[in-house]
């Protein structure tokens, strides 16, 4: 069998939790763990696959599911497959939020697997509640830090504007300054709504967006959403503005100084509220 090692790793972890009360060590009962791990894995590996694979729910899923076999008396492989299919499925739309929280999202995994711990025999059921209790809790914890977030600075009237362009292979759009001058430019996009989404993130994300240069040593490691300013292969600055889940919204052009860069990531604070030119 040709394994995915990622799902092989998940489907591991799983199958260890449930030896951990064994103490077997025999033939028959490593047929028996072989046999589980089997099941799991061909359960969970084709999640993978699919369009909307999220990999931060998939390993919270795999946690979870972990601490919840560690009691099961009788292990089945399939009921431990479709513990974490339906955990993986609940916790997915959280992953999927474009103001998505990693490390909240990892520190509500570690609780949500600690409270499945005295699980005796996980079902499906159990799963679902599972998942309920990690959103409240991940919710729970985000507004919390909402709350003690400084409000961003009332925006700045702008004159610029975001230019739509069609390649070959997508649609991009550009953040022009009231000059007319390129300051940003974003990923390529399948669809039209999906640069719009990019858009409003960039207008939502770059007022409020913290800066961590990379071109200092050691450098500071800034939260999420951030302008990171760094020196590419020419040795040039350049910055990129990541949104709150760590993905690249809008990537600038090399300036010979860094000075000139910072000047860049002003601008951009300065004309993210702008409109589409149509």
């Amino acid at each position: 069998m040709d394994y995915d090692k990622k799902s092989l790793k998940i489907a591991a972890k799983i199958t260890a939790g449930t030896l951990s009360e064994s103490g077997k060590l025999d033939s028959e009962s490593a047929k028996e763990t072989v046999k589980f791990l089997k099941t799991v894995y061909a359960e969970i590996s084709p999640l993978r696959e699919e369009e909307n694979f999220v990999k931060d729910a998939f390993k919270a899923a795999g946690k979870i599911t972990a601490a919840a076999c560690e009691e099961m008396e009788e292990p089945e492989g399939e009921t431990a497959a479709k513990f974490f299919k339906v955990v993986y499925e609940g916790i997915l739309p959280i992953a999927s939020e474009e103001d998505f929280d990693e490390d909240v999202f990892k520190y509500v995994s570690k609780i949500t697997a600690a409270a499945c711990e005295e699980m005796e025999e996980p079902d499906e059921e159990k799963a679902a509640e599972a998942a309920e209790f990690f959103k409240a809790v991940y919710y729970g914890l985000l507004e919390e830090e909402k709350a003690e977030e400084e409000p961003c600075e009332e925006k700045p009237v702008c004159n610029g504007k975001y230019i739509v362009k069609e390649t070959p292979s997508g649609i991009k759009f550009s953040l022009a300054a009231g000059n007319n001058q390129i300051i940003g430019v974003s990923e390529i996009y399948s669809s039209r709504a999906a640069l719009e989404k990019g858009i409003e993130s960039v207008r939502k994300n770059a007022p409020c967006a913290n800066v961590e240069d990379q071109t200092v040593e050691p450098a500071e490691t800034a939260t999420c959403p951030k302008f990171e300013i760094y020196n590419d292969k020419a040795g040039e600055f350049r910055f990129r503005l990541k949104a709150r889940n760590g993905e690249i919204i809008l990537a600038s052009e090399g300036y010979k100084t860094k000075a000139s860069c910072e000047n860049g990531i002003e601008s951009v604070r300065k004309n993210a509220p702008a409109e589409i030119a149509e």
